[in-house]
């Protein structure tokens, strides 16, 4: 019997319009009536984890920047927090700042992009509570080591000229994964979907083989490894649909709503 769903945002439970519809309301809504908890477990900062949590009517306990924070997000306590050792962390850092790449930096519980970023953002990113997070930032490191904020992701959008990732993922103590064809978020190796998720069920007494996860990224194949049923997207790519032991319709279809409803029966 499943008593936890966790949910990915992007291609997930938001519509291809970044918006979420009433079918998954309803959905999540029936699921907390039978005792089901439903989380939200995202690469996007928790801010946004817990602001579409409390949109779509789900559980609390949020998980954001690809597992690397644990929030509760009625009090606004960070429960945990994952860090890239900071050897490791200023090398990434160096090296992602050398190529063709746009970054958010996550660091503790804020986030950084530069101005140059942040004004292209607000053109195709149109999501009112990471604007009003973000730091905006022409030198992260600096701002990390003012703050004594650990770097808890890197989120890199690839541009024309490539990016030699394969250097980040040598790093010692990160691990290197992606949210779609053309970026890479790298973590710390301890922190990713799946071990957040197990903090999640902990907090709520739930054996990870009686969570569901849902989702549609390579992000999200560590949430499928630990839990008793993985469901893909049907717009997930093949390698993710692999992983899965059942295939909900797409996220333009309200897969995420027959996801949630399939766990219940």
């Amino acid at each position: 019997m499943i008593k936890l769903i966790s949910l990915d945002l992007d291609g997930t439970l938001l519509t291809p319009e970044g918006t979420v519809t009433a079918a998954a309301r309803a959905a999540i809504a029936k699921a907390r009536a039978a005792g089901v908890r439903v989380v939200i477990n995202t690469g996007r900062p928790v801010q946004e984890g817990v602001f579409f949590a409390k949109e779509a009517g789900c559980d609390l306990l949020t998980s954001g920047a690809g597992g690397g924070l644990v929030a509760d997000g009625e009090t606004g306590q960070i429960i945990r927090c994952w860090g890239v050792p900071e050897p490791s962390a200023r090398r990434a850092l160096e090296l992602c700042l050398s190529w063709d790449t746009q970054l958010i930096v996550y660091a503790g519980e804020k986030f950084m992009v530069n101005a140059a970023y942040k004004k292209l953002m607000e053109t195709f990113y149109p999501f009112p509570v990471f604007h009003e997070a973000v730091i905006v930032t022409e030198d992260f490191w600096a701002y990390m080591e003012s703050h004594n904020l650990p770097l808890v992701k890197i989120h890199g959008e690839i541009g024309p000229g490539g990016c030699p990732t394969e250097q980040l993922a040598a790093l010692p103590g990160v691990t290197l994964t992606s949210s779609s064809s053309h970026d890479f978020e790298l973590t710390a190796d301890s922190a990713d979907k799946g071990t957040a998720l197990g903090v999640i069920a902990g907090r709520y007494n739930i054996p990870l083989n009686q969570c569901a996860a849902v989702g549609d990224s390579e992000n999200d194949m560590s949430a499928f490894g630990v839990v008793g049923l993985p469901i893909a997207m049907d717009n997930a790519p093949e390698k993710v649909k692999a992983a899965a032991a059942r295939i909900a319709p797409s996220n333009a279809e309200d897969g995420v709503a027959w996801a949630i409803l399939s766990c219940l029966e």
